[in-house]
């Protein structure tokens, strides 16, 4: 699912390449792709389109189905235990698919649905839209949280049975999984990425005021790290602690569990798209420079691979270290080699 796990961490168990990668292939829709591809138990890729399809890919880019909706896909897939695949669209509606890309059931929910689905690990889903949703992968519904104005963030499942999703009122909402509030906080603006949750425990989140806050799992914050504009990324967390997270002060921050500056990385573009980090703890993240970067843990570029267009879509890495990463002119990129 997106960010590699319901805790969004963004980490991979998959090695990504050390120097910059040769294209592999390309699947090429006629819209941008701002969603991110999301790759099954069995190697297969979805990913989601502005011109309204989503499509499921052997892992050579050859397409084996596609499904059309009647609006853009701004969300990723999460993949469920059963293997149905579900899938947000911007004219409101959730949808399951079968592995054969049938629909096994539509919901219309009460606003879009642009953030993408997270599955815990029994198997119930959970989505954003006119507040939060819980259905089972069956697509039974077993709640709904509504909200004063739509969600934009993907819902994130904390170890301690909280599922966290940020508001557009500027707040944090921790709920239990039968639906009612533990808690809420107060982040001063609105939050457009989704939460990532530290092995300790520890929640961190994006705000439009340029912030990344720390809280712990009981919603006390622990402190604030600046950036110089707005973060509606998720933040990603690398095995040694570190908080991975672009801004649209066109840079890549790495930034300490205290808070404090670790690394800064410049690109010549605002950074939406979220980091994904293999397990040597090297990071892969796009810009809207046209870019998509490599970097070393400590921050040390690696490489950056133009593809000519802004890299909105978060990248996921495949088994044999394949970057898969969807770009504004409409293609998805298969990036490998380079070891």
């Amino acid at each position: 699912m997106f960010m590699g796990g319901a805790e969004h961490t963004g980490r991979s168990s998959f090695r990504g390449p050390t120097v910059d990668p040769a294209l592999r292939w390309a699947y090429r829709t006629s819209a941008r792709i701002p969603a991110s591809p999301v790759v099954g138990p069995d190697g297969t890729i979805y990913i989601g389109s502005s011109d309204h399809t989503f499509a499921a890919l052997a892992p050579d880019g050859r397409l084996l189905w596609r499904h059309t909706a009647a609006d853009r896909f701004f969300a990723s897939a999460a993949v469920a235990p059963d293997g149905t695949i579900v899938v947000g669209n911007h004219e409101g509606s959730v949808v399951g698919l079968t592995p054969q890309g049938q629909v096994r059931f539509r919901h219309a929910l009460g606003a879009p649905v642009d953030a993408s689905p997270t599955i815990d690990h029994e198997g119930v889903v959970y989505v954003a839209a006119d507040g939060l949703w819980a259905f089972e992968s069956t697509g039974v519904l077993r709640w709904h949280l509504p909200t004063a104005a739509a969600l934009r963030t993907s819902p994130a499942v904390h170890p301690a049975g909280l599922i966290l999703v940020g508001t557009t009122e500027g707040r944090l909402l921790a709920c239990r999984r039968d639906g009612t509030v533990a808690w809420e906080a107060r982040v001063g603006a609105s939050v457009d990425g989704g939460a990532a949750i530290g092995d300790d425990g520890t929640i961190y989140v994006g705000t439009d005021l340029g912030q990344v806050i720390a809280f712990d799992p009981r919603g006390v914050e622990r402190w604030r790290y600046a950036c110089e504009a707005d973060v509606r990324s998720t933040p990603a967390i690398a095995p040694d602690g570190t908080i991975i997270v672009g801004s649209d002060d066109r840079s890549i921050h790495g930034i300490a569990p205290d808070g404090t500056q670790r690394f800064r990385v410049r690109t010549s573009g605002r950074v939406r798209a979220s980091a994904r980090i293999d397990p040597d703890g090297r990071i892969y993240v796009g810009s809207q420079d046209d870019f998509l970067y490599g970097l070393a843990p400590d921050g040390t570029v690696l490489f950056r691979h133009g593809l000519g267009h802004d890299v909105d879509s978060t990248c996921a890495i495949m088994s044999d270290g394949t970057l898969l990463v969807g770009a504004d002119d409409g293609a998805l990129y298969a990036l490998g080699g380079g070891q």
